[in-house]
């Protein structure tokens, strides 16, 4: 077993891709083969969203500007929070999600104040 963390919480994964004493049916592994393709759709969107606050904490640093937006933060959560319900999403683990990423994005931001 791997160790693997998000939100800070442990989660065990197998390495292997079967099933304990069963076959793995051919519709299972296309619909993990899909799961792993939206993986990593998410992990390239993340990139691009933290190439582009990356330039913003450049931005802020220069113009002298507060590393966090308190209103713009609470703007996006709403938001957030909108999007979540209307795509039938718990709106609760989006919004732990988010918190997770402008966590990273704010002490991202503060590297440049250096």
């Amino acid at each position: 077993m791997l160790g693997l963390y998000f939100l800070g919480f442990e989660l065990p994964v197998e390495l292997s891709n079967t099933m304990p004493s069963q076959q793995v049916p051919d519709e299972l592994l296309a619909l993990r083969t899909e799961i792993d393709r939206i993986d990593e759709e998410i992990l390239d969107l993340l990139a691009q969203r933290f190439g582009v606050t990356a330039k913003v904490g450049e931005l802020k640093a220069r113009s002298k500007l507060e590393s966090v937006d308190p209103t713009r933060e609470q703007q996006k959560l709403h938001r957030l929070r909108n999007l979540s319900e209307a795509r039938n999403l718990n709106s609760e683990f989006i919004l732990d999600l988010f918190q997770t990423i402008f966590n990273e994005v704010v002490k991202n931001h503060r590297s440049y104040l250096k």
